[in-house]
């Protein structure tokens, strides 16, 4: 079988080549559509906080940066106030000292200072007693006290004989050397039992059996875990509730005192929960514990001064008796807590804290994952979208003020029992921060950067800024629009500066020329370019101004008061004295940037700037004007014609046709602000011109020549007149290559 190739036929490779073509388009479409969509900053603020709040719960799934949460977090535990109902029988520095000041070494102790101990409490009536030591195992030793009241009955004389008083021996060290009858032991066991608000410690072994206390200590006794539990940054703030079936510590004193205060303690407030189930709230199955003080804010009496009865009355009576290890010289049963960064707690205390949280329902919970979320959202693009509004310095002070703002809020949320996140918030804050400075910077000012960039050199800050902020203002691919340029040239330059050192002449120039772009942008133009020693300005672009012609007129004016301010600096300098001309025309003109790829510059075009080229250059040479213009605004000829007063004085000085153009122009000498003092001369001038126009030399000649010596357009317009008075023929052409239109 053979296979023939079909070829495509004419309207199938159209239909392709549309098709194709289709799918380009839709493609620049998407992009303009995306370009546009992502200069909206409302919808860029959102999205970069949505991709903050995608960033956030990544961190939140892998529980990055909790540690250091946490330890941001400890600057929230504020001082509250330790209750007055717990106190702490404090094993210290005091009570182990040597005897008579204290009982000795707690390892040497004898179980019945604790016997004694329960003596004086049993008067002192305390809603709980709670022991943070742990009583697993007989005691093995005798008490010194035991041995000299054996040594002095043996010294009595009753018993007469060796045997006797062996068998008085042994029978001592038998009652002793029993781990289940032990003197000591049963005494405290049988005070223990006179009490049914006791708890004891107990613990959990590595392997995890329960180490309890030895059964005749714990028979009326409720029992209470004391392992601690430390934070990755090795800090003590949260205890499980339960281990198997036994309650940790400070919840089983809790319960113990919820279930005595109504029963025992007639008039003691009761709690708003006295159920034994106390229904806390947990984070991660841990219990966390608010604190109320420093370390050692607790009322701690110390347990030697307890059993020589010094403190004051009522000190235990329907309190809270905890009995612990403060000392750390022998037992370090201490740990850092979120108030306690540098001096340790003691375990006792911690346990007081966990009682006063549970008692005054001061409960502390984490602010959960998807609250975070939401928090980081709300944040990230609210800032988002500020920040895309604000400058950078602005951003900044709110960006500061946020975090501190949230800082305070935390705190606030703290004190009603919340714990906000101290991490992920703070990284929402400074990202917006940072996202918005990037989007800004490559894609919402990319535009007006590139503005300034263009127009930094060309126009005022001012200018620049209203650019940068209006940029739809500006065409910078070109346009046809009406303007006003201003050319400006020092006098017989070439000489002067061929008389002058060369360093000297461009230190000189550079003055001048700063002197003149401060003023021209301070009117509002933009300048185009310097070329040798001229200028090239103009109005009305780049951006649009009602008044450019009067703006033009204006900066003009004041670079002649400029020149004579420097006039006086560069004659005490002995510098030479540089004089210029100016020539300003208005019509429209071609702006816009032109050049290379590689180098350009934005600059008008056209016959309004020719002519003004030549109104600087061939009117003023011609004429011996400073400043000549050519179509100056209709509101000023109006005024000047009815005697009006106007912002400036213009003197109309001919009609002529300047070189490069076909049609007349009528060119205006800018004399200055409108004043008295050129009254006489403006209307002799202006007789004498109308008097020419209609070729009335000799007319014209008594007029011009009133000022003839004086004021350099009279003398022209003189010596002109006299010419043709006298019939002689004078070219209509001058050396300037100006067109005379001699009569109407």
């Amino acid at each position: 079988m053979a296979y023939i190739k079909k070829e495509n036929s004419p309207n199938q490779s159209q239909r392709l080549s549309k098709a194709v073509n289709s799918c380009y388009n839709d493609k620049i479409q998407f992009v303009i559509l995306m370009g546009s969509f992502l200069k909206n900053r409302v919808i860029a603020g959102v999205l970069i906080g949505a991709f903050i709040t995608m960033l956030v719960t990544i961190f939140l799934a892998f529980d990055l940066f909790n540690g250091l949460h946490q330890t941001f977090s400890n600057s929230l535990y504020e001082i509250n106030n330790p209750s007055q109902e717990i106190v702490i029988i404090a094993i210290d520095d005091k009570s182990t000292q040597p005897a008579p000041e204290g009982l000795g070494r707690f390892s040497q102790w004898s179980r019945e200072n604790f016997t004694k101990l329960l003596g004086i409490l049993k008067t002192e009536k305390p809603i709980v007693i709670g022991f943070d030591l742990i009583f697993h195992t007989p005691t093995t030793m005798v008490p010194r006290e035991k041995l000299l009241v054996l040594q002095a009955e043996l010294q009595t004389g009753k018993p007469k004989t060796t045997e006797e008083k062996l068998e008085i021996f042994e029978n001592f060290l038998n009652s002793y050397r029993s781990s289940i009858d032990n003197p000591i032991d049963k005494e405290f066991a049988n005070a223990l039992q006179e009490f049914d608000n006791i708890v004891l410690a107990a613990s959990v072994s590595n392997n995890g059996e329960i180490i309890q206390p030895l059964p005749d200590f714990s028979q009326n006794a409720s029992l209470g875990i004391v392992n601690s539990f430390l934070d990755e940054n090795g800090i003590l703030r949260a205890s499980i509730p339960k281990y198997q079936d036994y309650d940790d510590f400070g919840i089983a004193a809790a319960k113990k005192y919820l279930a005595q205060a109504g029963a025992s303690a007639p008039g003691v407030p009761l709690p708003k929960r006295v159920a034994v189930d106390l229904n806390l709230p947990l984070e991660n199955d841990q219990f966390l514990v608010n604190f109320f003080g420093d370390p050692y804010s607790f009322e701690m009496i110390p347990f030697v001064n307890v059993l020589k009865k010094k403190f004051d009355p009522e000190t235990f009576k329907n309190k809270i008796v905890l009995i612990g290890m403060t000392s750390a010289k022998e037992i370090h049963d201490e740990f850092l807590t979120p108030r306690s960064n540098t001096t340790p707690m003691p375990g006792v205390e911690f346990r007081a804290n966990e009682i006063q949280t549970i008692l005054e329902e001061k409960f502390l919970e984490v602010q959960g994952k998807l609250s975070i979320i939401i928090t980081v959202l709300i944040l990230g693009a609210a800032l988002s979208v500020i920040f895309n509004y604000l400058g950078i310095i602005f951003s900044l002070v709110i960006a500061l003020a946020s975090l501190a703002l949230y800082y305070f809020s935390a705190h606030f949320f703290y004190s009603r029992g919340l714990i906000l996140n101290m991490v992920y918030p703070f990284i929402a804050i400074v990202l917006s921060y940072i996202g918005s400075y990037v989007y800004r910077y490559f894609i919402a000012d990319k535009n007006k950067r590139e503005l300034k960039n263009a127009f930094g050199h060309y126009v005022s800050e001012k200018l620049v800024e209203q650019i940068a902020k209006n940029p739809e203002m500006v065409k910078l691919g070109g346009e046809k629009r009406p303007v006003t340029v201003l050319f400006s040239d020092i006098k017989d330059s070439t000489a002067i500066s061929e008389k002058t050192e060369i360093s000297a002449w461009v230190g000189q120039m550079n003055e001048y020329f700063t002197v003149m772009e401060e003023i021209i942008k301070r009117f509002g133009g933009t300048v185009d370019k310097y070329e040798g020693d001229a200028i090239m300005c103009f109005w009305n672009a780049p951006i649009s101004q009602e008044n450019h012609q009067k703006l033009a007129y204006g900066a003009a004016l004041e670079m002649s008061v400029a020149l004579v301010r420097l006039h006086e600096k560069w004659r005490a300098e002995c510098r030479p004295l540089l004089e210029f001309r100016i020539g300003i025309n208005s019509g429209e003109a071609i702006v816009g940037n032109f050049g290379s790829k590689t180098r350009f510059d934005y600059t008008a075009t056209g016959d309004t700037v020719n002519a003004a080229s030549r109104l600087e250059s061939s009117v003023n040479k011609t004429y011996g004007t400073k400043i000549a213009i050519a179509n100056p605004p209709t509101d000023l000829l109006t005024k000047a014609s009815a005697q009006q007063s106007c912002e400036f004085l213009l003197r109309e000085i001919d009609t002529v046709i300047v070189p490069g153009k076909t049609s007349a122009l009528v060119i205006y000498e800018l004399m200055g602000v409108a004043s008295g003092r050129f009254h006489d001369l403006m209307t002799a001038y202006s007789s004498g011109l109308a008097a020419y126009r209609s070729k009335d030399f000799a007319g014209a000649i008594e007029y011009f020549k009133v000022f003839g010596e004086s004021d350099p357009p009279s003398k022209v317009m003189l010596e002109r007149c006299l010419k043709l008075l006298a019939g002689e023929k004078i070219a209509q052409v001058d050396e300037n290559m100006i067109f005379h239109i001699i009569g109407k």
